[in-house]
């Protein structure tokens, strides 16, 4: 009997049906906060909402106030900036003439004279024509290189020039400031040509010869033949003397 009992320990039945579901718990406790959720999408935007009703205005434009009294006067203001230089006037009449000064001394008396002939037959045109070989020059206002005479003050002057032709014709102006006073043709060959002039000249004003082009610009030296050009000053602008 007891072994009997053993085996029937050891033998398992057959597996019951699922009980009846039982009644429902209490709640539990609230849990801990869980992580942020990412962020959601954008919403559309949504439409735009109709126009609202104007509004009623019951406003009535008030009567004009009496006038203020006038203040008092306020305190002066401080000094304001330079302002900017307005534009030049308008020129004004011509004032009339002064009464006349006291005389001023007399100028020194200038004497200027010059004489100089030529050593190169033909010169060249559109160019005053050279008289190197120096005869008088007193003191020094004509260049002989450049034959050209410089007045030294305003006056009246005397120019005078003799001139041998050859071989071409003559076609030569006296000359001053780049603007001809005089000139003088001569068309035969072996003769000579000669002129003599008065001129008012200011003080730096020159004076020279010129010839006019490589067909006429016959003037001619030789040890036999001179051509000269001279001047002088006749005399200086009148002046007060001392008093």
């Amino acid at each position: 009997m007891p072994w009997l009992m053993k085996n029937t320990k050891n033998m398992s039945g057959t597996r019951g049906l699922p009980g009846v579901l039982g009644p429902m718990g209490p709640k539990g406790i609230m849990g801990n906060k869980g992580d942020m959720g990412m962020l959601g999408d954008p919403g559309m935007t949504g439409q735009k909402g109709d126009q609202g009703e104007q509004g009623m205005c019951e406003c009535t434009d008030g009567a004009d106030g009496a006038d203020g009294k006038q203040g008092e006067k306020g305190a002066a203001g401080d000094k304001g900036h330079t302002g900017v230089q307005g534009p030049i006037g308008l020129k004004g009449q011509e004032g009339s003439m002064g009464l006349m000064g006291v005389p001023g001394p007399c100028s020194p008396a200038i004497k200027s004279a010059f004489s100089a002939s030529m050593n190169q037959s033909f010169p060249a045109p559109n160019w005053p024509v050279p008289f190197p070989r120096v005869i008088l020059n007193m003191p020094a206002h004509f260049n002989p290189l450049m034959g050209m005479y410089t007045a030294p003050i305003n006056g009246t002057y005397v120019f005078t020039f003799n001139l041998a032709v050859r071989r071409k014709p003559l076609k030569v102006g006296l000359f001053r400031n780049f603007f001809s006073v005089i000139k003088v043709t001569e068309g035969t060959d072996q003769s000579t040509t000669s002129q003599t002039v008065v001129l008012h000249l200011t003080m730096g004003e020159m004076v020279w010869l010129q010839v006019k082009d490589d067909t006429t610009n016959g003037i001619f030296t030789s040890d036999e033949s001179s051509s000269t050009f001279s001047g002088y000053l006749m005399y200086p602008d009148s002046s007060h003397p001392h008093p």
